[in-house]
């Protein structure tokens, strides 16, 4: 039986992968997880009227599944249980709408409904490519390796991809709210890692921040350290003399180890290893990376960063804190 891995804020993943949505293990905690989020400060809260939206869509959507896949309908015991427990919901659904501007209780439904729509669209998309890998196959059983396979492939959201020529609406994201802009945030003066839209983010956030922030490691003595912004533009040639300093932050490692790190302005991109092993020593979320003669890379899926190769590992130094 997979067991439950928590983090240090409390978020909970399976433990065999660290996934919050495992479909290898069955396990989905990815609505767990952003309650969890919303109560630490992570992420903005949603209002009463967004969850009761979400709780009465989510619970007429089963009940239509249940009936239409599961073949249990009216008078099954499993069906009127979960029948009464939607009734409730649609009430406090009606009360909380009943209460609330007409506008943004349409919103809240709307949402509501889009969340629902891509869940079912990420199952049909995983169903289509099993069937075309398996003609003449009319079933597949979700869940497993196999589905965890097809998810990864033609689901899961792929690495941003970027313009040259144009700035990026995602380069720099608020750690509080979520909102993106191409424009510089301001960042915590302690870390220098996390970055917010306003003041306002930053004051809310700090209540869970103060938990992890750590002020990063003084700069070893003559040592210059660059930012992401300053490597691209260089445009792919080396930074002679001049170090690449930045946080690991998320882990999205398959076949090789990959990386999304953040310097110290906020900005995240991507660090790829291209090394031999496919590996860089010492890799892991929540390290430094330190990177002499850095060089910026513009991948093939669009995304971009560093790839770091067998001979660039002389130059590298992974600090844990």
């Amino acid at each position: 039986m997979a067991q439950t891995y928590y983090d240090d804020v409390g978020r909970m993943f399976c433990n065999s992968h660290r996934r919050g949505l495992c479909h290898e293990c069955c396990m989905d905690f990815e609505d767990i997880n952003r309650m969890v989020e919303e109560e630490a400060g992570l992420r903005k809260p949603r209002t009463d009227l967004e969850k009761a939206a979400e709780d009465f869509v989510s619970s007429d959507v089963a009940l239509r599944r249940m009936e239409s896949e599961m073949g249990m309908g009216p008078g099954h015991p499993v069906y009127e249980q979960n029948r009464q427990f939607q009734l409730e919901l649609l009430q406090k659904w009606n009360f909380a709408r009943e209460n609330a501007d007409a506008q943004a209780a349409n919103e809240a439904f709307r949402k509501a409904l889009m969340k629902e729509h891509r869940h079912a669209a990420e199952l049909r998309t995983i169903g289509q490519a099993w069937q075309r890998e398996n003609p003449g196959q009319q079933v597949m059983q979700f869940g497993g390796p196999e589905t965890q396979r097809l998810y990864d492939q033609f689901v899961a959201p792929p690495p941003q991809r970027a313009d040259d020529n144009k700035p990026r609406a995602d380069k720099y994201t608020c750690a509080f709210c979520g909102k993106a802009s191409d424009k510089k945030m301001a960042c915590c003066s302690i870390c220098k890692l996390t970055s917010y839209c306003s003041r306002n983010c930053q004051k809310t956030a700090w209540k869970a921040h103060k938990l992890v922030c750590k002020p990063t490691d003084k700069e070893p003595k003559g040592m210059k350290t660059l930012t992401w912004a300053q490597v691209e533009a260089h445009q792919g040639r080396p930074v002679d003399g001049k170090t690449l300093e930045v946080r690991v932050m998320q882990d999205e490692s398959m076949m090789r180890q990959v990386f999304q790190c953040k310097d110290r302005t906020g900005q995240i991109e991507r660090v790829t290893a291209y090394t031999n092993s496919r590996r860089i020593p010492g890799m892991k979320p929540g390290v430094i990376l330190r990177w002499k003669n850095p060089r910026f890379h513009c991948f093939m899926d669009g995304s971009r960063g560093a790839r770091i190769e067998e001979e660039d590992l002389a130059n590298v130094t992974v600090v844990t804190e």
